[in-house]
């Protein structure tokens, strides 16, 4: 006697040529990924770095608008604000007195008469730069807040 076989008989599951194809499949995509994704890794402290510098630059920029403005707050010390600022910071940033001209632009303060400090700090990625002025002339002159 025959076996019968149902035409209508379900044959479930893959082929052992499919399940090679798609591992071999898988493979290569995972190794274009992993290359990928090292060169993202490796490239990744950059940013970190850059952020720390910059946060660096900052504080040291607020340490120095801090002091300028105690110093211009000190009634005795009215006139050498600028003056005390850039002996005691010289080092850490770049600073000139400069003067606007008449279409805005700045230009070096030979004269000193303007009394405009520009104060920048050198941060990777960038520079940060404040511009401090000689806002109190007289001691009857409200304080500068900070």
């Amino acid at each position: 006697m025959k076996p019968t076989y149902s035409k209508n008989a379900c044959e479930n599951g893959f082929t052992l040529v499919e399940i090679i194809a798609t591992i071999i499949i898988m493979g290569i995509l995972a190794a274009f990924f992993i290359h990928f994704m090292g060169t993202a890794l490796e490239d990744s402290w950059k940013s970190v770095e850059l952020v720390a510098g910059e946060a660096e630059a900052e504080g040291k920029l607020e340490e120095i608008i801090a002091y300028f403005t105690s110093k211009i707050n000190d009634d005795t010390q009215l006139d050498t604000a600028l003056s005390k600022v850039v002996s005691e910071f010289s080092g850490v940033a770049t600073m000139e007195y400069i003067v606007f001209n008449s279409s805005g632009d700045e230009t070096a303060d030979i004269s000193l008469e303007n009394r405009t400090l520009k104060v920048t700090i050198e941060a990777p990625g960038n520079n940060l730069t404040t511009i401090l002025t000689q806002s109190r002339t007289d001691s009857a002159d409200p304080k500068v807040d900070y």
